[in-house]
């Protein structure tokens, strides 16, 4: 008698486990692909916070953080080469602000992914089961990957931001985009880039204040082989939005005449 009074409550307690299990799966959606979509958010990687470049940076190039030089091993096109060499940046091995050629000083062009890593601001990450959000305080900009599609569109019009789709691989968010302009560098340095651009972008957090995004760069019309970038952000306890980078081509104006061109080293006339 005992043992079927021990068996009966064993069973009566699986059916009670069985029975929260249903109403808990049915709270997260009830059907099957909301289910689905919860399940995926629950699964999705903790990207939560506020991420800062550490250090800001000028490059894609981990063995050559301060842009040395602009030969540095990237497989460029030749004319991809030639188009560096002749840019007027604010950084790297020609460094110079005097009729800089920088699309965002000379024009406010936006400032966009994945240049928009080497700028001093924070961005911050809103992940839900069909979209993620990366929002930037500079521009300030946002961008959207698709979570809830595989491909991209077939007529992509190449634009600023492009196209992102995504999805997850265990501590990763992966964010596959193509569909850009030519019209915007790639970095601080002023590497170039045309409509041919397909970026994969992998984010993941090491600890709590590091993330670590490591990038591949493909395009065949401007370089010979897809390429590798990395870079780590650290996290900020400042608060997200106190400071917005708005581009003012008056303001940039300003900028030149009062501090770049008189801080500008005179050239020194050559001997008669």
């Amino acid at each position: 008698m005992r043992n079927h009074i021990v068996i009966l409550a064993a069973a009566l307690a699986l059916a009670i486990t069985l029975v929260e299990g249903v109403h808990s799966v049915r709270g997260q959606g009830g059907s099957p692909a909301a289910r689905s979509k919860a399940q995926k958010s629950a699964q999705a990687p903790d990207l939560s916070g506020e991420w800062l470049p550490d250090p800001p940076g000028c490059g894609w190039n981990p063995d050559d953080p301060q842009c040395s030089k602009l030969e540095d091993g990237t497989p460029y096109q030749p004319w991809a080469l030639q188009k560096l060499k002749s840019e007027r940046a604010g950084y790297g091995q020609n460094a110079t602000f005097e009729d800089t050629t920088d699309p965002y000083m000379k024009y406010c062009d936006p400032y966009v992914n994945p240049r928009i890593f080497f700028n001093p601001t924070k961005f911050k990450f809103i992940q839900t089961a069909d979209t993620v959000y990366i929002l930037n305080e500079m521009g300030p900009f946002w961008q959207q990957v698709a979570m809830n599609r595989k491909t991209h569109p077939p007529d992509t019009d190449p634009q600023w931001w492009g196209d992102s789709i995504g999805w997850y691989e265990g501590d990763t968010f992966v964010v596959d985009m193509v569909g850009f302009n030519d019209r915007t560098w790639l970095d601080q340095v002023g590497r170039p880039h045309t409509d041919q651009l397909h970026l994969i972008e992998r984010f993941r957090r090491v600890d709590s204040e590091h993330l670590e995004l490591n990038i591949t760069f493909d395009d065949p019309k401007a370089y010979t082989k897809a390429w590798t970038g990395k870079k780590v952000f650290k996290a900020s306890h400042t608060g997200m939005g106190r400071y917005m980078w708005v581009c003012d081509v008056r303001a940039n104006q300003r900028f030149d005449s009062d501090f770049e061109k008189p801080a500008a080293i005179p050239t020194t006339p050559a001997a008669k």
